[in-house]
């Protein structure tokens, strides 16, 4: 390929061509045109790893006018919990300490308005609308970004003509965690597929900007998780190097997303089971126990309870990532004992001990071919240690069988990890953005050389996300 042509074949130049018709481009996402062989597929080197230096990253702030009612809601109420003002001024102290770190944050809303002021001179948006939001179609000329993200007060709280609520839009507020939307990798972004029917629709908003918007054109398109028909979240992926990646699976990313990752970038791919399952459906969860919702909820992404910090160097969890400590693990022998005293049904506690047992296993796939290697019942901290690693424990604190430990782990270590203690952002080798109010993990990572920049974020952190989920990053250096 030449370089008239490379310079070309743009991110946005790649869907057209594999869209086919130009109609059904406006409409949807189909496949990938540029081959990972060619010179785009190894010329650009976004993003190497998860911790160099920030240079781009892609942020969406919450705002007042957030709209907080949802059509997949069964609450007889509007949603009450969340303190609106609080997320916003909270989410605000993030953007500052990312900016001081000098990286350059790209609102989605910006993005948003470029990408339908290009849709309407291309003649694709009134198309896009009408299948993306039928509702909203037949007044596509006053259809703006804030609309699309639910802050349009013109479609909140709408009555019919009977005087009874309408619902014209749906809560997008948790939009504000890009990471989950995608992932930038070395050779491009992989656009995901959410698990859940609510966050669905934020991968329409983010496809339709990936398309259009000329501030996002440099940026191909490697993975297509929505034409390749398979779930897969931001949350859990983690780019290590230029040939490995490490994808959690089972949990909201489907363990079938994982060999195709490697044959799509040509990286080994190493999945960590969250949960085990052959595939995902979504919103398959939805018959889950509260109880085992609250316990899956602890580890809902990779980044939830793993994360780099530095160059071989992560921040995790004790016991529970360790073969040596399956079944063995403080929460374990919690649910065991706990079920007899408390009120624990006896199925939900066999379920929580097998998800336990089998949460942090490791399998390889390898670069090119997806092929699988066999790894036993090697888990996550197990295989980082095999290549040199240096761990941080959340909570600060090694596995020790003891009875002062077992008592650590469930009145500190379990409520730093809530606190989304694990879930920290790089933004450059050895310095990170944390969440105030885990001060043991804190603690932690400095005595082991780690900067830590903290911010107030009692509302972000109720939301089971933390800085790393807040973040999409599309440049490190």
């Amino acid at each position: 390929m030449d370089s008239f042509i490379k310079s070309k074949m743009n991110r946005r130049t790649a869907l057209k061509l594999s869209a086919g018709a130009a109609l059904s481009a406006a409409f949807t996402l189909t496949g990938i045109a540029v081959p990972l062989n060619s010179a785009f597929g190894t010329s650009h080197a976004f993003v190497q790893n998860d911790i160099g230096i920030l240079k781009r990253v892609l942020v969406h702030s919450p705002t007042l006018d957030d709209y907080l009612v949802d059509r997949t809601s069964s609450s007889l109420t509007p949603y009450l919990e969340q303190d609106i003002e609080a997320s916003v001024q909270q989410h605000s102290l993030l953007l500052s300490l990312l900016r001081e770190s000098g990286a350059e944050t790209l609102e989605l809303q910006v993005i948003l308005e470029s990408a339908i002021e290009e849709a309407r001179k291309s003649g694709s948006w009134q198309s896009w609308l009408s299948v993306a939001h039928p509702r909203l179609s037949g007044s596509a000329d006053k259809v703006t970004a804030e609309t699309l993200l639910g802050r349009d007060r013109t479609y909140q709280y709408k009555l019919w003509n009977d005087g009874t609520y309408r619902n014209f839009f749906n809560d997008t507020s948790s939009s504000i965690w890009t990471r989950d939307a995608g992932v930038m990798t070395p050779k491009g972004l992989v656009v995901c597929n959410a698990f859940s029917n609510r966050r669905h629709r934020e991968n329409k908003v983010l496809r339709f900007a990936l398309l259009h918007s000329p501030m996002l054109s440099e940026f191909p398109v490697v993975f297509d998780a929505v034409s390749e028909g398979i779930i897969l979240e931001g949350g859990d992926a983690q780019v290590v190097d230029e040939q490995t990646m490490f994808i959690g699976t089972g949990q909201r990313t489907d363990p079938r997303a994982a060999p195709m990752l490697a044959k799509r970038l040509g990286m080994d791919v190493v999945a960590v089971q969250v949960h085990q399952t052959d595939y995902l459906s979504r919103g398959s969860d939805q018959g889950l126990s509260a109880a085992l919702a609250n316990l899956r909820y602890l580890f809902l992404h990779l980044d939830t309870f793993f994360t780099h910090v530095n160059h071989k160097h992560a921040l995790t969890m004790p016991w529970l990532l360790e073969e040596e400590y399956a079944g063995q693990d403080p929460l374990t022998r919690y649910i065991k004992g706990a079920r007899a005293d408390l009120q624990i049904s006896a199925e939900d506690a066999d379920q929580g001990i097998e998800f336990l047992k089998n949460f942090g296993k490791i399998s390889i796939y390898r670069a090119g071919s997806g092929k699988k290697e066999d790894t036993g019942e090697m888990k996550l901290v197990d295989y980082i240690r095999s290549k040199g690693y240096k761990v941080t424990y959340v909570g600060g604190r090694e596995p020790d069988d003891s009875a002062d430990s077992f008592a650590f782990f469930l009145g500190r270590t379990l409520g730093e990890l809530r606190r989304q203690a694990a879930n920290v952002v790089a933004t450059a080798p050895g310095k990170v953005i944390a969440y105030n109010g885990t001060p043991l993990t804190r603690a932690a990572l400095e005595q082991d050389g780690i900067e830590v920049q903290t911010f107030e974020a009692r509302e972000l952190w109720a939301g089971h996300g933390g800085p790393h989920c807040l973040t999409m990053p599309l440049q490190r250096g």
